[in-house]
């Protein structure tokens, strides 16, 4: 016999020799059996002191007490609750109900904040599909425009470096705005693009004060990060096979809200739906939508 433990409460069992003793306690196996762990994990609780077996044979092989049962069940239950081994050892010390409320509590809080975190999580996936969804329709929609109401948005915002753009200095450009939403612990998943003003698209320097956006995936994040914001309103739309950078597309636009007396407020955003990383086969340019505020009252 190497060791009876304390837990060890059968009188009169140990004068009547190890078989009898083995007889009456409960295997390792059996006792992972019935509380659906492994060996290795009553071992490890054995090491760690959390529950030490009731006795251990010559040959090491361990065995449980009955009254071990409820100890070991309330530790799985404790693990599957998501308490760490180190909380459970020391609730173990004292046990109590006051005790046994704080873990409850504290897990509690955490399963509300994961909660929230997959919500957010669902909401930024769907907010990645609203991009991609019905891309076929969109593609054979290029060059119809179209009046529809958006809402409220913000973005980051990195300028473009000069008024001789191409696709080298637009990643770059755009790389500094997401590494704003990043550096703010956001997911880009609402879409990113380009800011044309609407002024320069009519004079003689069209990327003047333009730049490069990255929408939040909400308005009422990030506050301390400096954003523009894009007014929710009426605007016309334009999906359009084009560089964001470049000003025809949207000059073109204009000259359209012009012809039916539409007067723009605002700058002009280019949302890239479909960059180099997704462009369609043969296509050398983004598929972009073009957005242009309409004034209110007109």
């Amino acid at each position: 016999m190497r060791q009876i433990s304390h837990l060890f409460v059968y009188a009169g069992l140990e004068s009547e020799g190890t078989g009898a003793m083995e007889r009456d306690l409960i295997k390792i196996s059996e006792m992972a059996g019935m509380h659906d762990i492994s060996r290795q994990t009553l071992i490890l609780y054995d090491r760690k002191g959390l529950l030490k077996p009731a006795y251990v044979n010559g040959s090491g092989y361990r065995f449980y007490s009955a009254d071990q049962i409820p100890r070991l069940r309330l530790i799985c239950l404790l693990k599957e609750m998501g308490v760490t081994l180190a909380k459970i050892e020391s609730f173990l010390d004292a046990p109590s109900p006051s005790g046994m409320l704080s873990l409850i509590d504290e897990r509690k809080c955490a399963a509300e904040q994961k909660i929230e975190e997959i919500e957010l999580q669902v909401e930024e996936l769907t907010q990645l599909s609203g991009i991609y969804e019905h891309m076929d329709a969109k593609l054979a929609d290029a060059g119809l425009p179209h009046i529809e109401w958006l809402p409220r948005r913000r973005a980051a915002f990195a300028p473009y470096p000069d008024t001789e753009m191409d696709e080298r200095k637009l990643h770059l450009s755009l790389m500094h705005a997401w590494d704003q939403v990043l550096d703010a612990g956001l997911l880009p998943s609402k879409g990113f693009g380009s800011l044309l003003q609407t002024a320069a698209l009519r004079g003689d320097a069209p990327l003047q004060g333009a730049g490069s956006i990255v929408l939040l995936p909400r308005n009422d994040v990030a506050e301390e990060l400096e954003t523009i914001e894009l007014p929710e309103g009426t605007y016309v739309t334009l999906y359009t096979s084009s560089m964001p950078y470049d000003p025809k597309p949207a000059g073109k636009l204009l000259a359209w809200m012009d012809e039916h007396r539409f007067v723009p407020d605002g700058q002009v955003v280019s949302c890239c739906l479909l960059d180099a990383a997704m462009r369609p086969e043969g296509q050398d340019a983004d598929f972009c939508r073009l957005e242009i505020r309409i004034a209110d009252g007109v």
